[in-house]
């Protein structure tokens, strides 16, 4: 299905990484202005850190060459967002709204219920560099920029849904093992074992699992089985996937599959086939759908003008890349 309004308003958040409430009584040296706000070299340099730290947590490397590159982008990025923060919170003074009404934590509940735990949620928000207020000001400002945008016609929810089927079917999937081998040789030796034990009437499943926990290069094969789980295609390396949705329910390779992770060896466990529902049975849900994006769509196109219309310096070290 298509994600949630919150889902929605959490990957708005994501990009903004708003930064409202930096200290300005520390390291007076700015690396960019927004309408004569400052943003600090301070607290730039702490959010990169932060951001780095965070990266690296989920197995970045900062030192090789793809990941200078990546830091240099990363650099550019959240200065951008820093950017973006300020003029949320210069908006949220200007129009004098309320972080506090009842709608705006109505939607801050949503957002954690989202996230789970509390501490899942305050998680979260560190991990963004964001702080509760900043979120709240960031609703108040959507909410007050698109309170206006009416719900869409019965015929325009239905041209949504037409537009955007795939968004509510059930995508074509596969459920599969699978031993990863070195060599073709040794992945011809496990499909010669396993077609020994099909014609012997053994049940190849557990023996398939087996095998790929003594054999497999797989991290993880020796606690897994080679179980891959259900994916959709995208998700595997072109020649897995071609090979996976083309084979047979309950059968194994009979030809090793090279990628460039090696050889493997593919048990297909299920294979279910693509499915749209029918437009009543996801009415309700499109309609919001449908709303949701036209609010995403004027909100999109008034903070575009907001950074258009605003008076932005930058500092000779921290000019963005022409």
């Amino acid at each position: 299905m298509k994600k949630s309004r919150i889902g929605i308003l959490m990957g708005v958040l994501m990009l903004m990484l708003v930064t409202m409430g930096c200290s300005s009584l520390v390291d007076g040296k700015w690396a960019a202005k927004v309408n004569g706000d400052s943003i600090l070299i301070k607290d730039y340099d702490d959010r990169v850190t932060a951001a780095q730290k965070l990266y690296e947590t989920q197995g970045m490397k900062f030192d090789t060459d793809q990941g200078k590159q990546a830091l240099t982008q990363l650099k550019s990025q959240i200065l951008d967002r820093m950017i973006e923060g300020k003029l949320l919170a210069q908006e949220v003074k200007n129009l004098k709204l309320k972080t506090d009404d009842a709608s705006i934590k109505s939607q801050e509940d949503a957002v954690k219920k989202n996230m789970g735990t509390d501490t899942q949620f305050q998680n979260t928000l560190s991990q963004q560099g964001m702080t509760e207020p900043e979120l709240k000001n960031f609703l108040a400002v959507y909410t007050k920029e698109t309170q206006d945008v009416k719900q869409p016609s019965d015929s325009e929810v239905k041209a949504y849904f037409d537009k955007n089927k795939a968004n509510y079917g059930q995508p074509e999937s596969v459920t599969a093992h699978h031993i990863l081998l070195k060599t073709e040789d040794e992945a011809k030796a496990v499909i010669a074992q396993l077609q020994t034990a099909e014609k012997n009437k053994q049940e190849i499943l557990p023996l398939f699992e087996q095998i790929a926990k003594e054999k497999s290069i797989e991290p993880g094969a020796k606690d897994s089985g080679g179980d891959l789980g259900t994916f959709t295609k995208g998700k595997m390396v072109q020649e897995f996937e071609t090979a996976a949705f083309a084979q047979k329910v309950g059968t194994f390779s009979t030809t090793p599959v090279k990628t460039q992770f090696g050889y493997h060896v593919i048990y297909v466990q299920a294979h279910t086939p693509a499915s749209t529902p029918d437009f009543e049975s996801v009415k309700a849900q499109v309609a919001q759908d449908a709303l949701n994006d036209a609010k995403d769509a004027k909100f999109q196109t008034y903070f575009d003008n907001l950074r258009k219309n605003a008076k932005i310096e930058y500092a000779k070290a921290y000019q963005p890349a022409s």
